[in-house]
């Protein structure tokens, strides 16, 4: 992380349709107790173990429910399946008293599914070391694994230095009890059991249909919600689980998600009455929305446990040398971006970790104090590292996903990057799932990239 440099810390903007906007459309077309919104990207996966996008979360947080759940205004973890739990006096043994539920199928929940949901994550596609076992062919390679290593026993089984599951501290006493043992204390575990990864997932269904266990028609869920139908490129829509525990509770009959990554498009859905809640925004526009009488009341605006960086192939030369990064980071001025770019009440960041995490936790990051933007010191750098004034510096691409913000942001660095530096960059625009899927392959130069909080402390960005 020491060698991205963070951009942007983030303000959460939505639209969300307000009483006398005059909204006329689509809207009913779903049915009344309906939730239109747009979840922007398509989502890549419904599979829990499988997620790490904000679009793909959204959705596993309705079809699942974890032992803990979020409170819908704190987010703060409640109870979820687990109705109860004892903490031993070392805090590293949690016990968990399940309540009496169902999948959507009707099969009961037990224990038993979070064992497997955690023994699934935690195996490598080619097994711990040794010949697959049946069960073990429906292990994938979760991208999230490492938030399981707070469990005992967990980052060695991972790991192929041990190969016996019963190593890890997940203990199944009865159908509704469920033994979970730490490593050491975490301040934040219950919030952490909220998270997609550690949701249960339906061992018969999984069983049954394998890499294909979440298309419509086979996925069976435990949460508020199950799927219903999906529509590649256009929607997915969920409706209200009948069998879930506290169903009379949930006010929707169905959340249809609507899959438009075009900003524009989905905006203009918006306005039309076709949907009633978008997130993320062209910025030229919403700055004149704010006097609109009828718009002013739909904009909602709120701190936003995410920070917007590009990150480095540090494999890569000329970006192997830190002298490079330390130039080309110091050439970026952030507080120019914030105000003139983005200007919807971005800060510019001065390192990975969000501020509303380092003011509530009383912790100044490293360099937080030093100077962002320093172009002669950026010049003296990238000519000590063997470039003055960007002569023989090599072809550079800056990739980034379909966004409008993303563009504007990566046109004007471009430019400052000339500027202030004399080298060229060129830019790649991805759609995110192809974009996400080459940076995990390390096939890139400099990637956009962001990170969204997954518990409420500096750690989850550190």
């Amino acid at each position: 992380m020491k060698c991205s440099p963070p951009v942007i810390a983030w303000v959460c903007w939505v639209l969300v349709a307000a009483s006398g906007c005059g909204f006329t459309g689509d809207a009913d077309t779903f049915g009344e107790d309906t939730l239109l919104m747009n979840n922007l990207a398509e989502p890549s996966q419904l599979d829990p173990a499988m997620q790490t996008s904000v679009e793909d979360q959204r959705l596993t947080l309705a079809l699942f429910e974890g032992l803990t759940s979020y409170h819908p205004r704190t987010l703060q973890p409640v109870v979820g399946m687990a109705e109860s739990w004892r903490v031993s006096e070392d805090h590293c043994r949690y016990t968990f008293q399940l309540r009496p539920s169902e999948w959507s199928d009707g099969q009961r929940l037990e224990a038993s599914d979070f064992l497997y949901a955690f023994q699934r994550v935690l195996t490598p596609p080619n097994g711990p070391g040794r010949k697959l076992s049946i069960l073990q062919t429906y292990f994938i390679a979760s991208p999230y694994a490492e938030m399981l290593f707070c469990l005992k026993g967990a980052e060695s089984y991972h790991s192929g230095e041990s190969l016996d599951f019963e190593s890890v501290g997940v203990e199944v006493v009865d159908p509704q009890t469920l033994v979970l043992t730490l490593e050491s204390p975490l301040p934040w575990f219950l919030e952490l059991l909220c998270f997609p990864t550690f949701q249960p997932v339906p061992r018969h269904v999984v069983e049954a249909h394998g890499k294909d266990w979440t298309r419509s028609g086979n996925l069976v869920s435990n949460g508020a919600f199950h799927l219903a139908d999906r529509r590649i490129g256009d929607h997915l829509r969920v409706v209200r689980n009948k069998r879930y525990y506290d169903a009379h509770e949930v006010a929707l009959d169905a959340i249809v998600y609507f899959s438009t990554d075009q900003i524009d498009t989905a905006l203009d859905q918006f306005l039309c009455g076709e949907t009633h809640w978008v997130r993320g925004f062209n910025p030229k526009k919403i700055r004149g929305w704010r006097a609109d009488e009828n718009l002013s009341k739909a904009l909602v605006s709120a701190p936003y446990l995410g920070t917007y960086f590009y990150r480095f192939n540090v494999r890569q030369p000329p970006l192997d040398d830190v002298r490079v990064r330390r130039a080309l980071s110091l050439a970026v001025n952030r507080e120019q971006l914030v105000r003139y770019v983005t200007g919807l009440g971005e800060e510019a960041a001065s390192g990975i970790v969000a501020p509303a995490l380092t003011a509530s936790h009383g912790w100044i990051p490293p360099g937080a104090k030093g100077q962002l933007f320093a172009p002669m010191k950026a010049r003296a750098l990238l000519a000590e590292a063997g470039f003055p004034d960007g002569r023989g510096f090599p072809s550079v691409v800056l990739s980034y996903n379909t966004d409008v913000k993303n563009k504007a942001v990566a046109e004007v660095i471009q430019q400052m990057w000339k500027d202030v530096l004399g080298v060229s960059i060129e830019l790649l625009n991805r759609e995110k799932r192809v974009h996400l899927a080459e940076e995990r392959a390390g096939n890139y130069s400099i990637s956009r990239g962001s990170w969204i909080g997954d518990f409420s402390d500096p750690y989850t960005f550190l």
